[in-house]
């Protein structure tokens, strides 16, 4: 995987000193190699972390007035290959998609299987994509009518970008944080690339373009048979995942998804290092829930012990959790998942000490129907944000009466689901029911994508995702939710598929969510920060009612309802906050309204 960094100088000569401080500000997406190219119009930088070939693949890559920036791992590579005129001869998927798009130019994107986002310059017009699902951050923004394109949004920023907050930005955060609506971000006139989409780029202007759109195929195979199509798919998306010239580890949480993902890749390649995470004090005070319903510790003991793996479990104490609230923010340049951030990223680093490449299982939830509110009929609006009242309540009154915040929610919903393919003969349940699979692949699972990318980026760790297959996001989509949960059982049905690579323990396991710190010692030192700050000059009261937040936190009252997802409680939310202060500061926001 790579960090890349892409200007035009189509109106505006590049600031050298500016774009090199820009692609040094991504280094840890590639602390291998940097490349830096200049040419009239264009310039290009880059960061590279050495997977494949690890002797070529060099970037910038360019061959005669072309030129391309790629961050990615192409799957169907050997596949891809026999579609050139002249074959590659080495194993650099960065050449192999170099020349793809010289000989097919953008069509060949929707026939790439893998993980990618990419720079691409042909006859004075840029291409800038990104993968089918959004494994890989893109972003770009306009400056002097000049593209900027980079990994990450602090190179945007370095280059010269304003960090603004209008109106818009205030909703996204207020309303749907740590999500986001596709294409936006929480900063003015910088823009993420969609997933499924590309740009074309040229003095013309900017359009934007569709590559990958679900299509709704009715699934009218017995139970049995879509078992067959599901083991099928999946154990060929995590054999392809496995392509790499260094070694490769896994993730294992003792849950279902990532104990299938390791258990498929130990019986292919042997003996495979494992790694999980637990917070200090977890053990002593667990207290099980309807959703938090065991320890994962307790079941990874099961997988381990019947096949060939070294497992590690990290464990993390109350204080670095803390202090990550900080540098995963920096990972982020905005807000995010608080804790589970810092946590995810503290395992990424341990990770990162022996292994540049790990495999994962996210996304499984969100192509299964994991989540409870898939099996409840009637939800209107997003299912893990059911407390927009609260949230709006939070904002100082004169930002309140500027717009309607909760118009601006519904309206990001009712676009999302009005997109949702659906047969005009499907009944009213069975189009209910795909509207909440679209809306949880656009919304919820990009969150939990970009979580992934940051974190495990920012510690030089490639995450690769197999059930982010865009096979397996197609099947899924019309798979009939009484199959996904057969019998009234959560994803019986990848249950069922992946049986005998799990112990039964595991294969019954009900689902438990990524764990969350149970110390009091947390509770006791992200309140007392948080009050300190909501008792200091904060920049928060440039966007909220102190007096409001300040209420929450020192009433030290769990709050009624998660202020997202499942488990982003009393004190999710006050890291959560303790962010946003950090954030505005840091980066020194100006808010407009």
């Amino acid at each position: 995987m790579c960090g890349i960094m892409f200007k035009t100088n189509y109106y505006s000569k590049t600031l050298h000193d500016s774009f090199k401080k820009a692609v040094e500000s991504i280094a840890h997406r590639g602390p291998d190699e940097e490349g830096i190219l200049y040419t009239r119009d264009y310039s290009f930088g880059h960061r590279r972390l050495s997977i494949r070939d690890l002797t070529k693949g060099h970037q910038p890559m360019s061959i005669l007035d072309d030129h391309l920036l790629y961050n990615g791992e192409i799957y169907n590579f050997d596949e891809l290959n026999k579609m050139l005129k002249n074959p590659v001869e080495s194993r650099s998927d960065t050449e192999l998609l170099l020349k793809l798009l010289m000989e097919y130019g953008e069509t060949i994107i929707e026939k790439i299987m893998g993980i990618f986002a990419f720079v691409y310059v042909h006859n004075d017009e840029v291409i800038i994509a990104r993968d089918h699902v959004g494994v890989k951050p893109l972003y770009y923004t306009i400056l002097d009518n000049d593209i900027l394109v980079s990994s990450e949004i602090k190179a945007l920023l370095l280059y010269g970008i304003k960090p603004q907050m209008g109106l818009d930005e205030i909703a996204e955060l207020i309303t749907l944080a740590p999500s986001s609506s596709p294409g936006k971000t929480l900063y003015k006139n910088i823009y993420e690339v969609k997933p499924g989409y590309y740009l074309k780029f040229s003095r013309k202007g900017i359009k934007e373009y569709q590559y990958f759109k679900l299509k709704r195929v009715k699934n009218t195979l017995s139970y049995e048979d879509n078992v067959s199509m599901v083991k099928f798919l999946l154990t060929d998306s995590i054999k392809r995942n496995l392509v790499s010239d260094v070694g490769i580890s896994s993730f294992l949480s003792g849950g279902l998804d990532s104990s299938i993902v390791a258990s498929v890749a130990q019986n292919i390649v042997g003996v495979i290092d494992t790694y999980s995470i637990d917070y200090e004090g977890n053990k002593e005070n667990f207290k099980a829930n309807s959703f938090e319903t065991s320890r994962d510790e307790d079941y990874i003991g099961y997988l381990i012990k019947e096949g060939k793996y070294n497992h590690k479990s990290v464990l993390i104490d109350t204080k670095t959790v803390f202090d990550y609230l900080k540098v995963s923010l920096h990972l982020r340049d905005a807000p995010g998942m608080a804790d589970i951030d810092s946590s995810m990223l503290y395992l990424a680093k341990e990770i990162s000490l022996k292994h540049k490449v790990s495999l994962s299982g996210e996304c499984a939830d969100e192509l299964f129907g994991g989540y409870p509110w898939f099996k409840k009929q009637n939800i209107e609006g997003f299912p893990w944000i059911r407390n927009i009242e609260q949230r709006i309540n939070l904002l100082k009154d004169d930002i309140k009466d500027k717009m309607d915040f909760k118009e601006y929610l519904n309206k990001k919903y009712e676009e999302c689901i009005k997109e949702a393919p659906v047969d005009p003969s499907d009944s009213e349940e069975t189009q209910k029911e795909l509207q909440m699979n679209y809306l949880n692949l656009k919304y919820f699972m990009t969150t939990l994508l970009h979580r992934k990318d940051f974190m495990t980026m920012g510690s030089s760790l490639e995450v690769r995702v197999p059930f982010a297959d865009k096979r397996i996001v197609e099947y899924c989509y019309n798979l009939p939710y009484e199959q996904k949960a057969h019998n009234g059982v959560e994803k019986q049905i990848l249950r069922d598929a992946m049986k005998e690579y799990l112990p039964d323990e595991i294969y019954r396991r009900k689902k438990s969510p990524y764990p969350k710190s149970q110390a009091k010692s947390w509770h006791n030192l992200i309140r007392g920060e948080v009050i300190k700050i909501l008792n200091s000059d904060t920049p928060l009261a440039k966007i909220f009612d102190i007096d409001r937040l300040k209420e929450i936190a020192v009433s030290d009252k769990e709050l009624d309802v998660p202020w997202f997802g499942q488990l982003m409680r009393y004190d999710a939310f006050m890291a959560f906050i303790y962010q946003i202060h950090y954030w505005l500061n840091e980066y020194n926001i100006e808010v407009i309204i």
